[in-house]
């Protein structure tokens, strides 16, 4: 039997959390040979968002495993792939061949000074909603 609780990881503290920086947080795997990861980062106004590391045109990693992430201008969350850019503060792409599709958020929470990312599959299941 699985435990269908979502499964609180730790990112970071958010006042080592910086504009420009990235956190990557490993979450559970769906099989051994997919990777599923959130992406802690700040948004212009300084609030903190995650999106899950996943591009929309294909079901890859935006940096390919490069572990960059944003446009060379810092501006833009960007796939290493295919060039598709993302707006940090709402994960919309708006440009490249997923125009108008959004990352999928992560949900987040704060216990003080640290944030948590709430990982919603457990055990390969998909956790309540």
């Amino acid at each position: 039997m699985s435990d269908a609780t979502p499964r609180r990881v730790r990112a970071c503290r958010a006042t080592d959390l910086v504009h420009g920086q990235m956190v990557v947080v490993p979450l559970t795997r769906v099989r051994d040979y997919i990777p599923r990861e959130a992406l802690v980062t700040r948004d212009d106004s300084g609030r903190i968002v995650a999106y899950r590391n996943e591009c929309k045109h294909l079901p890859i990693p935006i940096d390919g495993m490069t572990r960059k992430f944003f446009d060379k201008e810092g501006t833009h969350l960007l796939c290493a792939l295919h060039g598709a850019r993302y707006r940090v503060n709402d994960g919309q792409c708006i440009s490249g061949p997923c125009r108008g599709a959004s990352l999928e958020a992560v949900a987040l929470e704060f216990d003080g000074d640290e944030v948590f990312v709430i990982d919603e599959l457990v055990n390969g299941a998909a956790g309540p909603t």
